[in-house]
């Protein structure tokens, strides 16, 4: 295994992890205010995508190129 494959999913998974977690508690803040807990399964959901997108482009940053140089076009 790669350190910059290794730097880039420790790196995706911390940046996922902290997306999630404020889309929970967004979620939980806006249930006490509406009384009902659909926001917090909708923004669970909805961080849970967030999070996974952002951790993979975290990721692909992180980890570059396959040859260490950036392609142009």
């Amino acid at each position: 295994m790669n350190p910059r494959t290794l730097a880039g999913a420790v790196a995706g998974g911390v940046v996922g992890a902290l997306v999630i977690g404020g889309f929970i508690g967004l979620g939980l803040m806006l249930d006490d205010r509406v009384m009902s807990s659909i926001p917090v399964f909708v923004l669970t959901i909805a961080g849970a995508y967030a999070g996974w997108l952002l951790g993979v482009i975290v990721f692909g940053a992180v980890r570059g190129a396959a040859d260490g140089q950036e392609s142009r076009p």
